[in-house]
C-alpha cells in the first residue's frame, strides 16, 4: 500500500515522463498510532488470526477475522465506538485501500496496521535466527523471483516454513504452532509491532 502513487501533471493529458510529472505517495500521511485497541479485525483467517485471537483472549481484546481483504470494510461497518485496529497484509491491501483509508480518516476510532504479512512480522521480530534474514527483509526485491512466487507473502511464508522446518518453531500457514504463543516468543513478536499496544 505504500507503493500506490498519484501523478501531479501539468497539461490536459497525463504523461509519465519524469521531467514533466511528480509522483507522490497517496497513503503515506495516515498515522494515528500508537493505539491500545479494544477490538482487532484481521484479514487473515489462518495462523495470523490464531495468533491475534489468542492474544486478544488473554488481554480482553475482541478479535475477529474478516475472512479476506475484500470483507474488511463490511466488518468495519458493524463496529461501534470502540477503538479498532485492522491488521492486514500491506502487500495485498492495495485494491481495498482507497475505501478503507477514507473510512478510517472519517472515523477516528479505526486504526490501520499493514505489515507485509504475518510471516514477515514473525521474521522481522528477530525470533527466527539467520544472518541473511535481515538483508532479505531490507531488500526483498533482490531475493524474490516472481516466476516462482506469485506474491511477496508467498515468498515470506516459504522462507519462514523453510527456516523453521527442523525446529520447535515449525511454521504452518493453516494452523498456528502453539509455540508462537508461549510467553517469550509471543512477546518478541508483539514488541516488534510498532504503534500498537496489546
Amino acid at each position: 500500500m505504500e507503493e500506490i502513487y498519484g501523478i501531479h501533471s501539468s497539461g490536459k493529458y497525463h504523461d509519465t515522463r519524469r521531467i514533466y510529472n511528480q509522483m507522490y505517495q497517496i497513503y503515506s500521511d495516515y498515522q494515528r498510532l500508537p493505539i491500545v485497541p479494544e477490538k482487532i479485525i484481521t484479514e487473515d483467517s489462518n495462523s495470523g488470526f490464531d495468533f491475534f485471537k489468542a492474544v486478544g483472549e488473554e488481554r480482553k481484546i475482541s478479535c475477529e477475522s474478516a475472512d479476506g481483504k475484500s470483507n474488511i470494510f463490511h466488518s468495519l461497518e458493524r463496529i461501534g465506538k470502540e477503538s479498532v485496529c485492522v491488521i492486514a497484509d500491506g502487500a495485498a491491501i492495495g485494491p481495498e485501500m482507497d475505501r478503507l483509508y477514507k473510512y478510517a480518516v472519517q472515523k477516528k476510532n479505526i486504526h490501520l496496521y499493514f505489515p507485509e504479512s504475518f510471516e514477515w512480522l514473525i521474521l522481522q521480530s528477530g525470533l527466527i535466527q539467520g544472518k541473511d534474514i535481515q538483508a532479505i527483509l531490507e531488500h526483498p526485491e533482490d531475493y524474490i523471483d516472481s516466476r516462482e512466487y506469485f506474491s511477496w507473502e508467498r515468498f515470506f511464508t516459504s522462507l519462514l516454513i523453510d527456516r523453521t522446518k527442523d525446529s520447535y518453531l515449525r511454521y504452518s500457514k493453516a494452523k498456528l504452532n502453539e509455540t508462537y504463543l508461549h510467553g517469550k516468543n509471543k512477546e518478541v513478536i508483539l514488541n516488534s509491532i510498532k504503534g500498537v499496544k496489546f
